[in-house]
């Protein structure tokens, strides 16, 4: 009964994806490649069947953190372009099909990960007040730099005033304090959340929201304010200690895209749709698609402007997000980041898709066995927000600047023994 329940919450879900895109966001949005080339219903049809598939087969339970990372990634990004693109593409059966069927097979990579048997790491034994001390250090080193760089900012900035607050904040960044304001959304400010729902200290979820109120005021990001949103929600699919987590996690997207279109219908706008469905699974999709036309006739990337830079010559002028705004867009100031696999894809084409599947993997498998015998609840909500930039970003930036790598180091040393049983 609970598989029927997830795939039936999963095909409401593409159901209300295709509709809200092709009713609210396309007729707006067609001048920004976000087109409606109408595809078949045999289209849809096929395109619905590889998107629910995986949930066929997955295991609904989740009793590690990377198990609820392959639902996020399975829902937020692989249902997407499974479906989004089809109304962009003129014929919807070229290679691009064959794009598809690599994330499928990525998807499975991340699912057999996390089946793995896991490591027999140490366990760092620090004194927990020696652990607290150097947390608070940190925290309170983060919040100096942001502070000195960008100043504190009190009043909150509303949603028509943050493209002004956006060129304020990159005018200011300088040096590494990008950086810091990133791991001080989505480590800093999370982390204190979390904490404070699974140990019921509502003292640290205060300080947690206060935190991402601070980092939301210096840069205008709303992603950060959604963020706490995204929190709840996969503490939420963790009821009875991740048990039906693929259901919940299922209802959930169902129930935030459906709720948007609702919310747009009754207030005759696109505003719900367009600030979470459009920017968080619609537009991403799309720009995997152009990622992927891009990078099948142009030189791939092989990572030359980034980590093999030393071994690898670029061909561009630009990244490869400033790039495809360039070439789809005509403004290169646009950066049009797509995920994980568009990345990937850009970077070394088919191969590169699997390769960093198998390198999230493998990194997720290494998070999994520090958190091995810990509070399982906290630690999965801990990874959320660096897993989410995977979303709209690639893997290298999310291992450092969007955290992943500080969470996996930090999860050496972070003790839950007070909240085993809670």
């Amino acid at each position: 009964m609970n598989k029927i329940v997830t795939i039936l919450s999963i095909l409401g879900y593409i159901f209300f994806l295709q509709y809200a895109y092709s009713h609210l966001i396309s007729p707006v949005y067609s001048y920004y490649t976000l087109t409606n080339l109408h595809p078949s219903a045999g289209v849809h049809l096929l395109s619905a069947f590889l998107a629910v598939l995986p949930a066929c087969f997955a295991n609904i339970s989740v009793k590690r953190p990377s198990q609820a990372v392959f639902w996020i990634l399975y829902l937020f990004v692989a249902v997407p372009i499974m479906i989004i693109p089809d109304y962009v593409r003129e014929n919807p059966f070229d290679d691009f099909f064959f794009f598809k069927l690599c994330v499928l097979l990525s998807l499975c990579i991340l699912y057999g990960a996390g089946k793995m048997n896991l490591l027999e790491v140490y366990q760092f034994k620090v004194y927990p007040l020696f652990i607290k001390l150097g947390l608070g250090v940190l925290a309170i080193g983060l919040l100096f730099i942001l502070i000195k760089t960008y100043g504190l900012k009190t009043k909150l900035v509303g949603f028509d005033d943050v493209y002004d607050v956006r060129f304020s904040y990159r005018d200011s960044t300088i040096g590494i304090s990008g950086y810091v304001l990133s791991w001080w959304s989505k480590i800093v400010g999370p982390g204190l959340f979390v904490w404070g729902i699974v140990s019921k200290k509502y003292l640290f979820l205060f300080l947690g929201l206060v935190a991402q109120f601070i980092a939301y005021n210096i840069s205008g990001q709303k992603s950060i304010i959604l963020s706490v949103v995204f929190i709840v929600a996969v503490m939420l699919a963790m009821f009875k200690k991740g048990q039906f987590f693929g259901r919940n996690f299922s209802i959930l997207a169902f129930l935030l895209v459906t709720g948007c279109f609702l919310m747009d219908q009754l207030s005759g706008g696109i505003a719900f749709t367009e600030l979470i469905s459009r920017r968080l699974l619609m537009l991403p999709a799309v720009l995997t698609s152009h990622y992927f036309d891009f990078f099948s006739i142009n030189p791939q990337t092989h990572l030359g402007h980034s980590v093999l830079g030393w071994l690898f010559p670029y061909s561009y002028h630009s990244t490869p997000a400033f790039l495809i705004g360039e070439t789809y867009f005509g403004d290169a100031e646009v950066s049009a980041n797509a995920n994980l696999w568009a990345d990937a894809f850009s970077a070394f084409g088919y191969f590169g898709v699997f390769l960093f599947t198998c390198i999230l993997s493998f990194i997720l498998w290494i998070y999994d066995s520090f958190v091995e015998g810990k509070n399982v609840l906290f630690f999965t909500g801990f990874i959320v927000m660096p897993v989410w930039g995977l979303i709209d970003s690639s893997l290298i930036t999310s291992m450092l600047t969007h955290g992943i790598l500080i969470a996996i180091l930090l999860a050496c040393f972070l003790r839950t023994d007070g909240i085993k049983s809670k």
